[in-house]
């Protein structure tokens, strides 16, 4: 039979191996994805999960929309860098790194 201590012991490492599972699946749900755009410009690209809330990080840059077919649109509105930061439906992070280039002449 176990006592409490044990008890106690195992429960302890059982949340510590459960927590670094959990947080190893929250990282690598990450995208390194860099969306490229000019100024004044339309980039459309495919989300890869289905997504709960996505934005830019800065509008003064980039802003996006996000389509009924899944597609996100990014639109540049002058030269920088942003991100695109957002979660899916199972609450994991997407970030997508956007920068916006000189427009062409």
């Amino acid at each position: 039979m176990m006592d409490r201590r044990s008890f106690a012991i195992r429960a302890l490492g059982l949340a510590g191996c459960l927590a670094l599972a959990l947080s190893g699946a929250d990282a690598s749900a990450q995208t390194t994805t860099t969306v490229e755009v000019r100024v004044g410009e339309t980039v459309s690209f495919a989300l890869p999960r289905l997504v709960q809330i996505i934005d830019t990080e800065d509008h003064s840059i980039a802003t996006m929309v996000v389509m009924p077919d899944g597609q996100a649109r990014v639109t540049g509105v002058a030269v920088g860098r942003t991100r695109i930061v957002g979660r899916d439906i199972a609450q994991l992070p997407l970030i997508f790194p956007v920068t916006v280039v000189p427009a062409r002449p």
